[in-house]
């Protein structure tokens, strides 16, 4: 068994903290350390440092290597481009040069999980059935009707005696009235992102729902390693769309009884926006209110404030997101921060990409 973490992520709805230069997955935001160093300690309760590989923007592998002094460096792998995460895998695949039978925990590297444990043991309940030639997600029971992850809708299981079931079908994002919907049903599990699958499944998937990738990916293996080749890589990459493994692989695969799930119970959140990070952080203190740095409050709730030196005072505030940094200040309705994101090309076109 090996690991592909992916860590090619912008994190730009936790702007200002993540910037390009250092996106979230390189941040402590939950703990002593960064979201990437979490990720793959967990893996390594399941996997030895030589099993487990990195795959990050180019402009990012010395960064990530320093936070990962434990696994090879030649295990931290440069994407000459971003194309989402089945471009990402695919890739990762290839220039790992793993055997095509060996099974693949492909998983990204800006989540959190509160009981590592039982996520090593879904790990392994997922490798067995990977084994048997599934293509392999992890799901987690709904908390509350979220509208901003996709959802498993799940079938029979394999066996009476195990949790793991096929996926009936995925459901993207959906509205307020559609989460509450798929909640009250108790069938619908939140996706986690976490893919276990054989090398070879995953390539006949590939081949079978994105052609056009597998065949760029049987170029980039025949290429040789010399000096500069990762141009080459970038040159073939070039033509093929933004391809994620939800849509362009998951979805069909359903669709032909390819997919199969098992339930996750670990306390796992996708740390994606301000307020996800609350909302974890809520949940990991007890506490209604989340600061660090210089703070003082008075009658605030469910409020988050991230600082630094400079003392910042909150009296009677709800739902409000609060991120301070030398160089910009990010005040925001807790509701709203997922809209962080499209604001984000208007500060660049009228303060600069500085900013970024």
């Amino acid at each position: 068994m090996f690991a592909i973490v992916m860590a090619g992520g912008s994190g730009t709805r936790l702007w200002p903290l993540s910037r390009r230069s250092t996106p979230k997955q390189l941040l402590a935001l939950t703990g002593e350390t960064s979201l990437l160093q979490q990720t793959v300690a967990r893996v390594g309760g399941v996997l030895k440092p030589q099993d487990i590989y990195v795959i990050t923007s180019q402009a990012h592998v010395r960064a990530t290597q320093a936070q990962l002094p434990q696994i090879p460096a030649d295990n931290v792998l440069g994407e000459p481009l971003a194309r989402s995460t089945a471009v990402a895998a695919g890739l990762a695949t290839v220039l790992a040069r793993r055997e095509s039978d060996e099974v693949a925990v492909v998983l990204p590297a800006d989540h959190f999980v509160a009981d590592a444990e039982r996520f090593v043991q879904a790990l392994r309940e997922a490798s067995t059935a990977a084994e048997r030639g599934y293509l392999v997600v992890l799901g987690v029971k709904p908390a509350h009707a979220a509208t901003g992850y996709g959802y498993i809708k799940v079938g029979e299981r394999l066996h009476p005696a195990v949790p793991t079931a096929l996926v009936d079908r995925f459901v993207e994002k959906p509205d307020a009235g559609t989460a509450a919907e798929m909640l009250a049903t108790g069938d619908h599990l939140w996706n986690a992102g976490v893919f276990v699958w054989r090398a070879y499944a995953y390539r006949q998937a590939l081949e079978l729902f994105q052609p056009e990738l597998a065949a760029a990916l049987d170029k980039i293996a025949a290429l040789h390693r010399t000096p500069g080749w990762m141009s080459d890589v970038r040159t073939i990459l070039e033509p093929i769309p933004a391809i994620s493994i939800d849509t362009g692989i998951a979805e069909p695969a359903a669709a032909e009884g390819r997919m199969a799930v098992v339930p996750l119970e670990a306390g796992w959140s996708d740390i994606g926006s301000w307020s996800t990070l609350l909302e974890t952080l809520s949940a990991q203190s007890g506490a209604s209110l989340v600061a660090s740095g210089q703070h003082l409050d008075r009658g605030s709730e469910r409020v988050l404030v991230h600082g630094g030196e400079r003392l910042i005072v909150t009296v009677g505030l709800q739902d409000v997101i609060i991120v301070d940094t030398p160089d910009a200040l990010l005040v925001c309705a807790r509701d709203r921060a997922e809209e962080i994101k499209p604001v984000l090309d208007e500060i660049a076109a009228t303060a600069g990409e500085k900013y970024l």
